[in-house]
């Protein structure tokens, strides 16, 4: 029993980051149209520290077990899943904002080519956590040997360079290779013992966390008394262990329960095709409502659950029509029981 309730939180725990990350894009694209609140933005704003350091944390979590396979199996089944699915979609959104709908934060995706052969040292889309993620596997197993302290201090070491803006990086995903990878490695060599100590302690870590990230804003903002580097990564890990308290508490509810451990669970058709849905329908949005700001605090949650049910229901569909290789590389039996 207690095994499923760990499982459930983490679940519930990635649910929160991907609804987050909508959110983010969500205001990202109203406020391009001016009907962005300011209140919205502003919360949004605060859940910066927490959002993808919370994914990562729970995805190094997850892959633990991988790290553990011999280096064929662990190429042939994560990271080439990775692989295929990063190339799919890459050029799937290509293919969108070249011929469908104009990325308005991003003109240039989908105007070269070019942009699908650079997209693997380069990447500049939202799929770039695919590329991500593949990165830090490959880096965590090279580094299964080392001495975990070390690794551990130098990449956070090299998170609060980068999150600190003393490597002048210029590109935001190679600039996130060295923010979150640290996060990543916490959960993947520490996180059976922090996930036990957190779901006996859930109240606890909630608020101690919550006071911590509070504490941290005050300071940063009203006192300008933290280095930012050490800041943003002082406030990823409070946010961490407010957000993993909640899930806990959260995972007892049994309707609250079963919503967002569903998300978790299924976090990749929403990651790979939201930004497309979004973009799509705020500019809709903004041709009807026009530059009213106050109209967004309507539209922002209705397109948020608009783009979320409509990528879960996507992946649905293709699971059912025969197109489940957009979310899974076909097997070899699969593939010989398509028709010549």
């Amino acid at each position: 029993m207690q095994q499923k309730t760990r499982i459930d939180w983490l679940d519930i725990a990635k649910g929160m980051s991907i609804i987050l990350v909508v959110i983010y894009h969500t205001l990202l694209y109203h406020d391009f149209h001016n009907i962005a609140p300011d209140l919205y933005v502003r919360l949004s704003g605060i859940m910066t520290p927490i959002r993808m350091p919370l994914f990562f944390t729970v995805s190094g979590f997850l892959a633990a077990s991988a790290m553990r396979a011999p280096w064929g199996d662990f190429l042939r089944r994560k990271i080439w899943l990775l692989v295929y699915l990063f190339a799919v979609w890459s050029t799937a959104r290509w293919l969108f904002f070249r011929y469908i709908q104009t990325n308005v934060l991003v003109p240039a995706e989908g105007s070269d080519p070019y942009q699908l052969l650079e997209m693997w040292w380069a990447p500049n889309t939202g799929i770039w956590f695919i590329w991500a993620l593949a990165i830090f596997m490959i880096t965590t197993k090279l580094l299964s040997s080392v001495h975990h302290p070390t690794a551990m201090a130098l990449a956070a070491l090299l998170s609060i360079l980068t999150f600190g803006e003393y490597l002048p990086i210029d590109l935001f995903t190679h600039r996130n290779i060295l923010q979150y990878f640290v996060f990543f490695l916490f959960g993947c060599w520490y996180g059976k013992s922090v996930v036990n100590a957190i779901t006996e302690r859930p109240l606890l870590t909630a608020c101690a966390g919550l006071l911590l990230f509070t504490a941290l804003y005050g300071l940063r903002w009203r006192l300008q008394a933290i280095e930012k580097g050490t800041w943003a990564l002082a406030s990823s890990i409070a946010g961490l262990a407010w957000l993993c308290g909640t899930a806990v508490l959260m995972s007892r509810l049994q309707p609250v329960r079963h919503a967002f451990a569903y998300f978790g669970r299924n976090t990749l058709p929403v990651y790979v095709t939201h930004v497309m849905i979004v973009s799509l329908v705020v500019a809709m949005v903004a041709t009807i409502v026009g530059s009213n700001a106050a109209s967004g605090y309507i539209t922002a949650p209705l397109v948020v659950v608009f783009a979320i049910g409509l990528s879960l229901a996507i992946r649905a569909i293709a699971d059912r029509s025969g197109a489940a290789w957009l979310y899974t590389p076909p097997t070899r039996r699969q593939r010989q029981a398509v028709p010549a």
